[in-house]
């Protein structure tokens, strides 16, 4: 049993590693882009975050990909802040 809670972890750790090195490759690439970003598409990346194909200009599957957890995991936090405010009002009112 532990054995498999170990594989997980590990798992999970190797993925958060490549995903950082992705990341920093792509803010590499990012710099190095030539014509360099018009504003446009350095607003659509989320000023280097996300990854950019560098022929056709547009976010790749993995840049889409990280946006939207990003997004959803703003969202989340929006409505738990929401729902503890509700929480307050009907307690404490």
């Amino acid at each position: 049993m532990w054995e498999k809670i170990k594989a997980f972890f590990e798992e999970k750790y190797q993925n958060y590693q490549e995903k950082k090195q992705r990341e920093a490759q792509v803010k590499t690439t990012l710099a190095q882009m030539d014509p360099p970003l018009t504003r446009k598409e350095y607003r659509l990346t989320g000023r280097g975050k996300y990854e950019l194909d560098p022929q056709t200009r547009r976010l790749t599957q993995f840049g889409l990909t990280t946006r939207l957890k990003h997004k959803l995991n703003l969202v989340i936090l929006v409505l738990l802040g929401l729902i503890l405010v509700t929480y307050i009002i009907l307690f404490f009112f």
